[in-house]
C-alpha cells in the first residue's frame, strides 16, 4: 500500500460540526468531497473519487453523515480496491447528548443564515441540505449504526463536540423564565391563561428577581404555548397574556414563546427545543455557562441542558 494514499470519513449527524473536523485536512491538500456542497447522493462520491483519483490525486476527506454500515462499505471497499489507507472520524457527545447539539447546531445555522429560527413553514419551503426539520435528526437516530474498527477501518478515533464560544463576545449573563407555573398562575386553574384577567403573580417574584437585576442579569422569558396551536386563543391574546404578566410583575422581560401544538413535534422552538434558547444567546449574546434557566417542567430542565445553561427549578430559585 502506497502510505500517501488515505482516506478520511469524518462522519455524525447532520449539523454536527463535521466541515470544522475536515477543515485542517483540506487545509492539508487533502481532496473534498461532501455531497451537500457536491449536490449528490454518497453513492455519486465513489465514481468522483475513482475521477480524481486517475487525476492523480492521492488524499481524500470525506465529510459526510455515514449514519449506516452500509453506507460506508463502498468507501471502504474502494479504498481496498485502490490501495488506500482509511482513517475513520467518529464525532459525537456525551453531555449535550449528540442530537441535542445537532439540534442546537441546526438552530444556529438557521438564525446565522437567515436571521432568524425558521418556522415548520419556512423549513419546508427551504431547498437547502443544510436546513431540515427536527424529524430528519429523530430519523437519523433511528437508523444509526455507530461506525466499528471491524468494517474495515484502519483506524476508528471518536471525538467528542465542543462548542466554542468567544467569550469577549458572549460575555453576558441572564435569567430566562418559563411562565406558566414559574411566575403566575391563572384564577381559573386552566394551564394557560386565556385572557389577561386571568393571570396571578406567584408569591415573591418581583423580588427576587430584583436581586438579579442588581447583579447584572438581563431578564428573558422562554415559553410553550399549545393553546395557540389549537386554536383555543390567537397569538395575539397570548402576546396580550405576556404583556400583563409584565406588567403586573412590574418588570420589562423580553420574552419568545412557541404557538405550536405539541404533536407532532415539526418546530425547533418548543421547549425542549433549544431554537428559542438559541435566539436568545444569538441576540443578547449570552454566557450559557452564566445564565440560568428557571422553571418547573422537565421540559424546562431538558431545554437548559441542550442550550448550555444552569437550571434552577422555580420552587428552590424563588426560595433563595
Amino acid at each position: 500500500m502506497n502510505s500517501t494514499n488515505d482516506i478520511v470519513m469524518v462522519m455524525g449527524y447532520p449539523a454536527m460540526g463535521k466541515s470544522r473536523l475536515a477543515k485542517p485536512y483540506i487545509e492539508q491538500g487533502y481532496f473534498r468531497l461532501n455531497r451537500d456542497i457536491l449536490g449528490c447522493g454518497l453513492d455519486d462520491l465513489i465514481p468522483m473519487m475513482s475521477k480524481e483519483y486517475n487525476n492523480g490525486e492521492t488524499r481524500f476527506i470525506l465529510d459526510n453523515t455515514y449514519m449506516t454500515k452500509e453506507s460506508r462499505t463502498p468507501v471502504i471497499e474502494w479504498a481496498q480496491k485502490n490501495g488506500f489507507s482509511v482513517k475513520g472520524i467518529w464525532l459525537t457527545s456525551k453531555t449535550p447528548k449528540a442530537i441535542e447539539v445537532a439540534q442546537y447546531n441546526s438552530c444556529l445555522r438557521m438564525i446565522r443564515r437567515f436571521g432568524k429560527l425558521l418556522s415548520p413553514d419556512e423549513i419546508k419551503a427551504k431547498k437547502d441540505p443544510n436546513t431540515f426539520p427536527p424529524a430528519a435528526l429523530f430519523a437519523y437516530r433511528k437508523k444509526l449504526e455507530k461506525p466499528k474498527k471491524k468494517e474495515g477501518f484502519d483506524t476508528l478515533e471518536t471525538v467528542y463536540f465542543e462548542r466554542e464560544m468567544d467569550k469577549e463576545i458572549y460575555k453576558n449573563k441572564a435569567i430566562i423564565l418559563d411562565y406558566d407555573g414559574t411566575l403566575r398562575k391563572t384564577k381559573s386553574g386552566e394551564k394557560y391563561p386565556k385572557t389577561p384577567d386571568d393571570i396571578e403573580i406567584l408569591p415573591g417574584r418581583r423580588e427576587t428577581l430584583d436581586s438579579y437585576l442588581e447583579r447584572g442579569y438581563l431578564l428573558l422569558g422562554v415559553s410553550n404555548q399549545s393553546f395557540v396551536g389549537k386554536g383555543v386563543i390567537t397569538h395575539k391574546e397570548a402576546e396580550s397574556c405576556f404583556e400583563k404578566t409584565n406588567e403586573l410583575l412590574g418588570l420589562d422581560i423580553d420574552y419568545r414563546f412557541c404557538p405550536h401544538y405539541y404533536f407532532p413535534i415539526n418546530c425547533y422552538c418548543r421547549k425542549p427545543m433549544p431554537g428559542l434558547g438559541v435566539e436568545l444567546v444569538e441576540e443578547y449574546k449570552l454566557n450559557p455557562d452564566e445564565t440560568i434557566m428557571v422553571g418547573d417542567q422537565t421540559t424546562d430542565k431538558t431545554f437548559a441542558r441542550r442550550c448550555g445553561f444552569q437550571f434552577q427549578h422555580a420552587d428552590k430559585f424563588f426560595k433563595m
